[in-house]
């Protein structure tokens, strides 16, 4: 005769309850490498702990004693020719400004110098690090499109061997089989060294993978693909381009990190690998302009840049010349009471030295979190936790020497991923954008990436430094000034609800 089960129920729900009720109790660094939601059982209940800040919280280990800047957004510092003195650009009246920590103020000089100068002529290229925030090139394709309305350019730049967001991502098509992937997340023992976004790849056999242009939301056609691997003996290369026969190349095993360039003209190429070799991704890209990497990896909170060695990021460099690295983190780190970060700030702080040493030729900026809400009660508020981020994330690009942008304050602040959401810009996770809304991000990062631009040509122009202050009467608010502001026609692109898209210049 069966037992009786009923009487274990109680018994069940009672353990059930005592587990959730200890894992809410577990630290908030315990999970800082993955995106989960909270465990608040008795969140209905609960008091409103939002925490009140501080007037100078003491956000990181070893937080010096100099005050914070009143202000959100601190001027830009410039140089003067003569003197030498430092002075302050305004920031344009409801514009979030990039916020220059370089100790001669002169941050984001080499990509302002390289699109001056190289971006008519040869490639001009920025690696864009992120989170799922910029998954599937959300904010990162309209980035680009602008750079490249502006200064030239034809192709999305680098893309993986395979990625979990394939099929997510719009800017280019992308099918892949039979890889073995290997990341700085999975942490598996015995694999080939990881590339410049934290991935490598090992086919095997019958492996394909095939890419596709995806107009109207990119290029109709390829005009080079510079494939990126490594390899300790010959291997090869098979591929078809269009609708022309397939090909066959050899690829040399050199033991460290190699490219291999094809010109085509065609809108897809296919290819599969032979053995021994460590893949790593594809550059589509024509012979000038810019190009914006997206090197996102969900989950991530920015130490995984230090699972990648310095000795590749330096390999990659050789090959890319970067001029520019953005790194935008936060999401992964935050819970919504999260005010002590002393376990978070010296890992990063590691990870963009790192970064510095292995792009020496770029400049660096900071993005800080963004807006991040969650559910109280009725309503949904902003993290409270936000704030105290962004405070250490401004204390480590100026202890680093680099650049930052506050992306939370341009978003609106307090309130503003409900009012993104509200607005149809922002999926009900609360937490991550939708294409329209990452068109929204992009526009208000352009805006004060160009005004940088138009400052470093007003002081090419008067023949000063770079970076001098020479204010022209009317400026604070001209159109950037080296370029025509016509962007093509991007009626038809990215906006999957058929509205058309606002210009970033308005």
């Amino acid at each position: 005769m069966a037992s009786n089960s009923v009487r274990q129920v109680p018994l069940l729900t009672l353990l059930l309850v005592a587990c959730l009720v200890g894992f809410s109790f577990i630290p908030e660094q315990f999970w800082s490498e993955y995106e989960l939601k909270p465990i608040r059982l008795f969140s209905s209940i609960e008091k409103n702990s939002k925490p009140v800040l501080p007037e100078n919280p003491a956000l990181i280990a070893d937080v010096s004693e100099e005050k914070e800047p009143d202000s959100v957004t601190v001027a830009p510092k410039v140089i003067t020719k003569d003197s030498g003195l430092v002075a302050s650009v305004p920031c344009p009246k409801g514009q979030t400004c990039i916020e220059d920590y370089d100790s001669t103020g002169q941050g984001l000089k080499q990509i302002m110098k390289a699109l001056a100068e190289e971006a008519q002529h040869k490639p001009v290229r920025i690696a864009f690090f992120g989170d799922s925030f910029i998954e599937g090139d959300m904010l990162c394709g309209d980035f680009r499109d602008t750079l490249q309305a502006l200064f030239g350019g034809k192709g999305v730049g680098y893309v993986p061997v395979t990625s979990p967001v394939a099929n997510f991502r719009v800017t280019i098509r992308h099918q892949f089989k039979n890889f073995k992937t290997y990341s700085v997340q999975e942490k598996t023992p015995g694999g080939p060294p990881l590339g410049v976004s934290g991935y490598s790849f090992v086919p095997e056999g019958n492996n394909v993978v095939n890419f596709k242009t995806a107009a109207p939301y990119g290029p109709s056609h390829f005009e080079r693909v510079r494939l990126f691997y490594r390899a300790n003996q010959n291997s090869r290369v098979t591929y078809t381009l269009g609708k022309n026969a397939e090909q066959s190349d050899s690829l040399a095993g050199q033991g460290y990190l190699t490219e291999h360039d094809l010109h085509t003209s065609g809108d897809q190429i296919r290819m599969s690998f032979g053995g021994s070799l460590a893949l790593y991704g594809l550059s589509f890209e024509s012979d000038h302009g810019v190009y914006v990497d997206n090197f996102s990896m969900r989950g991530n909170s920015g130490w995984g840049l230090l699972g990648v060695s310095e000795s590749m990021y330096q390999q990659f460099n050789k090959l890319q010349h970067y001029k520019l690295v953005i790194l935008q983190y936060g999401l992964n780190v935050i819970q919504p009471n999260t005010t002590q970060l002393g376990w978070y700030v010296p890992k990063m702080m590691a990870a963009i030295e790192r970064i510095k040493r292995g792009f020496p030729e770029a400049s660096i900026l900071i993005i800080g979190v963004s807006d991040r809400s969650m559910k109280q009660e009725d309503n949904y508020i902003s993290f409270p936790s936000i704030p105290y981020l962004i405070a250490a994330q401004r204390k480590m690009s100026q202890k680093t020497g680099v650049t930052f942008w506050n992306l939370w304050e341009a978003m609106g602040g307090e309130g503003s991923m409900v009012k993104y959401v509200n607005a149809g810009l922002a999926n009900k996770d609360y937490t991550h954008m939708k294409y329209a809304g990452g068109r929204k991000i992009a526009r208000l990062l352009t805006r004060a990436f160009l005004f940088e631009k138009k400052k470093y040509d007003q002081n090419r122009t008067a023949g000063t430094t770079p970076w001098a202050l020479h204010k022209r009467p009317g400026t604070e608010n001209a159109s950037h000034s080296d370029a025509s502001l016509t962007v093509r026609n991007t009626a038809t692109k990215r906006d999957l609800s058929g509205r058309k898209p606002e210009s970033v210049f308005r």
